[in-house]
């Protein structure tokens, strides 16, 4: 399945904020397998520029006449690993130290980014917050009875990658790097001979881990990850067609708004759903993802309004209710669903038109055409209707 596909099937489904997820789980997994293949150079580099040493040793030797041959070798004579990066110098064995580190710690992030992916498309408006997810805290959420009845596949995924050996040491190394010391690199490049070693130390971290050869286990470790993803496409996919909780949720709003030349306090827009029974019957709460279609591609944005108003079947002004929300997504690229609560009109206030048209955040406030609104314009002044018509 395409990234242009994946984006169609999540879209159709209704729980397009997932995208987000899925694409930063591939390119996370596809910086781990940078550092992989730079890792695995690196060691190239060095064992051609030790065994080029080694050959130069040889060749001084043989040019002694004398039966017994001798040849000094000082630090300053050894290898020296140099190179460097956008004309910084540095020495392979310390590139190669945070290499290491690097890969790790994008290895454990990925699965933490398939967690956030898992928790909005399964689900979706019974979704945790985002800064509370974790690939832990969603394996113990879809270990609880209900969910794991109801998401049987992918809860059997969070639990086989939890037991699994890998899994325990990509936490523990990135654990015990993070929050207590270093996991030092053992690389020992023999004088005379090809048996040269650049491997993982042995550490303790709750349990202990054996020493590992660096370019074998990473190439195991990427294996691994690269599996666990591609399984968990194929059953996320399984799962999200059940669209266990995507009701109640609007991608597109409406847009009413009113400019009178002689009356200026009087201009305001108001976003509004057409309610499709009485208030009493609309949904408690709405989730709101402004989305659009066009041409194969999928446009996303979140949702400006703070108050999103209930439109009835009498009229421009017939306004039965509104959804209100605490939710805010800050300045961020991410794309979510905010959360509406429903307030009824109490017929004792002031009518809801004119709420909206005290609202600060709306009065004076309005919006050219778009691909995300249908907006509504009421004026008495052409030179400002044509402006709105133009697209923004």
């Amino acid at each position: 399945m395409t990234g242009k596909e994946l984006g169609k099937f999540l879209y159709d489904n209704g729980v397009y904020d997932t995208y987000q997820f899925i694409q930063n789980t591939r390119k996370t997994i596809t910086t781990a397998c940078f550092c992989k293949d730079t890792i695995l150079s690196l060691i190239k580099r060095m064992e051609n520029e030790h065994k080029s040493w080694q050959e130069n040793l040889f060749v001084v030797l043989n040019q002694q006449e004398n039966p017994v041959k001798t040849i000094s070798i000082t630090p300053n004579g050894m290898p020296s690993y140099e190179l460097s990066v956008c004309d910084v110098p540095i020495t392979a064995p310390f590139l190669l130290d945070k290499l290491t580190k690097d890969f790790f710690q994008y290895v454990r992030n990925a699965f933490d980014c398939m967690a956030q992916a898992a928790n909005t498309a399964c689900l979706a408006t019974k979704a945790k917050k985002i800064n509370t997810v974790d690939f832990g805290q969603m394996k113990k959420v879809f270990t609880q009875q209900t969910y794991s009845q109801m998401f049987s596949s992918i809860s059997a995924w969070f639990t086989t990658i939890a037991n699994s050996d890998k899994f325990h040491y990509i936490e523990a190394f990135n654990n015990r790097t993070k929050h207590t010391c270093d996991v030092y690199l053992k690389m020992s490049m023999a004088l005379l001979s090809d048996k040269n070693e650049i491997s993982i130390n042995p550490f303790l971290h709750r349990e202990q881990y054996q020493k590992q050869d660096v370019a074998s286990f990473l190439m195991a470790v990427y294996d691994f990850v690269s599996s666990c993803y591609v399984d968990f496409l194929s059953i996320l996919k399984q799962e999200i067609s059940k669209q266990a909780f995507v009701e109640n949720r609007y991608h597109k709003i409406c847009i009413f708004q009113q400019k009178l030349k002689d009356s200026p306090d009087s201009g305001f827009s108001m976003p509004y759903i057409v309610g499709t029974t009485d208030i009493a019957n609309m949904p408690e709460a709405i989730q709101v993802l402004l989305l659009v279609e066009r041409s194969d591609k999928i446009y996303a944005k979140n949702c400006p309004f703070d108050t999103i108003y209930i439109k009835g079947p009498n009229g421009d002004f017939d306004y039965i209710g509104k959804y209100i929300t605490s939710d805010s997504f800050g300045d961020d690229t991410l794309v979510h669903y905010r959360t509406y609560s429903k307030v009824p009109h109490n017929s004792n206030d002031i009518p809801l038109c004119f709420q909206a048209m005290e609202d600060p955040k709306q009065k004076g406030i309005f919006y050219h055409a778009n691909m995300f609104m249908d907006i509504n314009t009421i004026s008495d002044d052409d030179d400002f209707i044509k402006r709105t018509q133009l697209t923004f």
